[in-house]
């Protein structure tokens, strides 16, 4: 019986690394991007947007397809355990749970949100023929402050991610969720990659930190990046001088709501 699990968090907090680290386990299968909860999400939330359901919701039919979509993603893959990744997972725990008929079991990826800022200003910086989602967004308005906010901002890539999780823990769900910061995992992998075994409820793995095969990547352009799935084979914490990328007033600005300290 195959078992899903998931992966959700923060942008730039390690769910890529850590979806191809657990990938080396024979019995676990993990992609470094999948569509799974963008397609679940988009039936759910469009299915009263045909008229016939107007009439008769069919309430039934839509859990039946939507539970057969969970099921069935992954069925040309034999492996037992299945955990997917997405930053959605963690606004959709009531959903999972009502579909699977149990209680979920979510690793969240977070970190710094001023670091998270600060590798999105490298990547761009590294890469000044790209020109991003965000330069696009603001036009001659964009600036460091003004990107910081278009991703930080409550409906930003990492603003809505964050606050996400906030409700996550409002509406109760706090035990379904495993918080595993990037800058401890990289530090301490052995035993953070076992916490999150024993959270998952499957014997230990001995993986392997020096050689790390992203065996799925696709270069992709979101936001306006390229390599912002891409890892490094061999795991070590990059680090990174926030106040260089964002200088001190940015820096100081975004290193606050690390809310999560008190559950890693």
């Amino acid at each position: 019986m195959r078992t899903i699990h998931f992966i959700s968090g923060l942008p730039r907090a390690g769910s890529t690394l850590l979806s191809n680290i657990l990938r080396q386990n024979p019995d676990i299968h993990s992609e470094s991007v999948s569509s799974l909860a963008e397609i679940v999400g988009s039936v759910n939330k469009s299915w009263f947007e045909f008229s016939s359901n107007r009439v008769y919701p069919n309430l039934d039919a839509k859990n039946s397809l939507l539970k057969s979509m969970l099921q069935g993603y992954y069925n040309y893959n034999q492996k037992p355990i299945i955990i997917d990744k997405d930053m959605r997972w963690v606004s959709m725990i009531g959903l999972l749970e009502a579909l699977l008929e149990r209680p979920v079991k979510m690793i969240i990826c977070v970190r710094n949100p001023a670091e998270i800022l600060s590798s999105f200003e490298k990547l761009r910086k590294e890469n000044p023929l790209f020109f991003i989602n965000a330069d696009a967004s603001l036009k001659d308005s964009s600036s460091i402050a003004s990107r910081a906010y278009y991703y930080a901002n409550p409906d930003g890539l990492l603003g809505s991610a964050h606050r996400n999780i906030k409700d996550a823990i409002i509406m109760g769900f706090l035990d379904r969720l495993l918080f595993v910061d990037y800058g401890r995992y990289c530090n301490s992998p052995k035993s953070q990659t076992k916490r999150i075994y024993d959270f998952l409820e499957l014997p230990t793995y001995n993986h392997d930190f020096e050689n790390i095969v992203q065996e799925e990547y696709f270069s992709t352009v979101h936001p306006g990046l390229p390599n912002l799935h891409k890892i490094k084979s061999e795991l070590n914490k990059t680090t990174i001088n926030c106040v260089e990328y964002l200088g001190l007033e940015l820096y100081e600005q975004y290193n606050r709501e690390i809310f999560w300290n008190a559950w890693i």
